[in-house]
C-alpha cells in the first residue's frame, strides 16, 4: 500500500519553507556616501550632529530644512527596519523546519538498512492525514518551493539540507548584525532631530528675550 510513499514522510515536514537558499536580506536605500559601503548591508550611517549651528552653516540650510532631511532619513531607516525584521522572522521560521526535515531524512536512512516497517502519516489535503507503512526507502522527495518537488538520494538530500541549514544560519547572523547597526542609526537620527529642534527653540527664546 502506498508504495509511492516509499518516497516520502519527509515531504510532510519540508514544505516550501524548507529549502530556500536565498539570503533573505533586503536592499536598503542607496548609500549616502562612499563610507557607507563599509557599513552592514550598505545601510547609510547617521552622523551625530554635535554642533547644530556649525552643521546648519556648513550645509547652508535652515532648521526646517535640516529637520526635513533628518526625518526623511529616519523614515528610510524605519522602512529598512520593517524589511529586516520580516527577513529575520522568516529565517527563524525556516531553520527549525530544515532541521526537522534533515532529522527525518537521517531517520529514514537509518531504517532503510533494516526490514523494519515505519508507520507514518502524510497529508492528503489541508487538515486531512492518512496513515502509511513505509519500508526499504531508497529515495526521498523534497519540496523546493513554487510547487516544485524533486526526488533525491539520501546523500543528495542530506547534502542539500545541511547546506541550506548552514546558509540560513549565516544569513540570520547577517540580518541580526544589520538590525543592530540599524537600531543605532535610528537612535542617532532621533537624537539629531531633537537637537536641531531644541536649537531652534532656544534661538527663538533668546530673540524674544532680547
Amino acid at each position: 500500500i502506498f508504495s509511492a510513499l516509499a518516497h516520502l514522510l519527509l515531504l510532510l515536514l519540508v514544505a516550501a519553507a524548507a529549502l530556500s537558499s536565498a539570503p533573505g536580506t533586503v536592499l536598503p536605500p542607496k548609500a549616502m556616501n562612499n563610507d557607507d559601503a563599509a557599513t552592514p548591508g550598505g545601510i547609510p550611517q547617521a552622523e551625530f550632529i554635535e554642533d547644530v549651528a556649525a552643521h546648519l552653516a556648513k550645509s547652508s540650510i535652515t532648521h526646517d530644512e535640516a529637520i526635513t532631511q533628518l526625518q526623511d532619513l529616519y523614515s528610510k531607516y524605519k522602512f529598512i527596519d520593517v524589511r529586516l525584521v520580516t527577513s529575520k522572522n522568516n529565517l527563524k521560521g525556516k531553520i527549525p523546519e530544515i532541521k526537522k526535515t534533515l532529522e527525518a531524512v537521517q531517520f529514514l536512512r537509518q531504517k532503510a538498512s533494516t526490514d523494519e516497517v515505519v508507520t507514518t502519516h502524510f497529508e492528503l489535503a489541508a487538515n486531512v492525514l492518512a496513515t502509511a507503512n513505509v519500508s526499504k526507502v531508497e529515495h526521498v522527495c523534497l519540496w523546493l518551493g513554487a510547487n516544485v518537488m524533486m526526488e533525491f538520494t539520501f546523500d543528495e538530500a542530506e547534502t542539500l539540507l545541511s547546506k541550506n541549514l548552514k546558509t540560513a544560519g549565516e544569513n540570520l547572523a547577517v540580518v541580526e548584525g544589520q538590525l543592530a547597526f540599524l537600531r543605532d542609526q535610528i537612535t542617532t537620527s532621533e537624537v539629531n532631530i531633537a537637537r536641531v529642534y531644541n536649537h531652534e527653540v532656544r534661538l527663538r527664546q533668546a530673540a524674544k528675550a532680547s
